[in-house]
C-alpha cells in the first residue's frame, strides 16, 4: 500500500474518532443507564477507543506487510 493511501486512511480514522467522541454522541450515551453495572457512557467510550486502535493497527499492518512483500520480491526478481 502506498504511503499516501495509508495517510488518507489514518486521516479518515482520525475524523471518525473526532465525530464519535464529540458532544452530540456523548450526550446520547450519557443517560446514566447501567449495563452489567457499568455506565453506558463508559462502555461507549472504551468501545470506540478500542475499535479505533484496532483499525489503526490494521492500517499499519497492511502497510508493513506491503513493504515486506516489495522488499522480498525485489530480492528474488534479480537475474
Amino acid at each position: 500500500m502506498s504511503t499516501t493511501r495509508s495517510r488518507e486512511r489514518l486521516a479518515a480514522l482520525f475524523a471518525v474518532g473526532v465525530i464519535l467522541i464529540n458532544y452530540p454522541l456523548l450526550h446520547l450515551f450519557g443517560t446514566g443507564k447501567l449495563v452489567l453495572g457499568v455506565p453506558l457512557l463508559y462502555l461507549y467510550l472504551f468501545g470506540c477507543w478500542a475499535v479505533i486502535i484496532a483499525l489503526i493497527a490494521v492500517v499499519f499492518e497492511r502497510k508493513s506487510s506491503a513493504e515486506k512483500v516489495g522488499v522480498d520480491s525485489g530480492r528474488f526478481n534479480r537475474s
